[in-house]
This record gives structure tokens, C-alpha cells and sequence, in this order.
């Protein structure tokens, strides 16, 4: 049940989520000299499932069909794929913190139980 927690769940559920998104945009990125390469984008619904402490992030995997900003169609703007991963990344680096500092609380209340 400790680890089975609404924040870790949401934690969890939040990693897998910005995992999918930078496979996204790797795959975006990969794709930046294919001809008539369409980019790809991640768009998150959060639901909260029962009155119990599950908690599901749904992401959906879309493509942009509506611009081409090439000749060729591609519409892959490497600037943007890059600045989208480095905020994955520090949003990824934000959650791990946040998980670091929760098993530290529990190592401290575990630690300064009865002796």
C-alpha cells in the first residue's frame, strides 16, 4: 500500500507519460530529413479512476497533418523538437527529485522509529 500511494501512483503514472513524450519527439527529430514526414505530438488527459488511490495519465499520440513548413512536407521544426525535449527533460528531472525526496522522508521515519 506505501508504494501503491496516490502521489507515487500520479508520479508514476506522470514519468511514463513524459517517457512516451520524448520517444515522441526523438522519433520527430530522427524524422527531420524524411520527405513528407509528418511530426508527432503528445496530448495528456488526466483521470482519476474509483474513490480509491489509483490515478491513470492517458496520452495519446497525434500527428500534426495540418502544416507543412517545406517544400517537401516535412513540418518538423528542429528549434521547437529541441526546446519540447529539454523541457521533458526537467520535467522528468523535477518528478525523479520529487520520488528521491519521498523514499528520503520514509528513510527517515523508518530511522527514527523505536530503538
Amino acid at each position: 500500500m506505501l508504494f501503491n500511494s496516490k502521489p507515487l501512483g500520479m508520479m508514476r503514472s506522470s514519468l511514463q507519460g513524459l517517457s512516451l513524450q520524448q520517444e515522441v519527439i526523438l522519433h520527430n527529430l530522427s524524422n527531420l530529413d524524411t520527405p513528407g514526414y509528418k511530426a508527432r505530438y503528445v496530448s495528456f488527459e488526466d483521470t482519476l479512476r474509483g474513490m480509491g488511490d489509483r490515478y491513470d495519465l492517458k496520452a495519446h499520440v497525434f500527428t500534426d497533418e495540418a502544416t507543412s513548413i517545406r517544400p517537401d512536407g516535412n513540418n518538423v521544426d528542429a528549434d521547437t523538437e529541441s526546446l519540447k525535449l529539454y523541457q521533458n527533460y526537467v520535467q522528468q528531472l523535477a518528478l525523479y527529485q520529487k520520488i528521491s525526496g519521498q523514499f528520503t522522508n520514509l528513510r527517515y521515519v523508518l530511522n527514527q522509529g523505536p530503538k
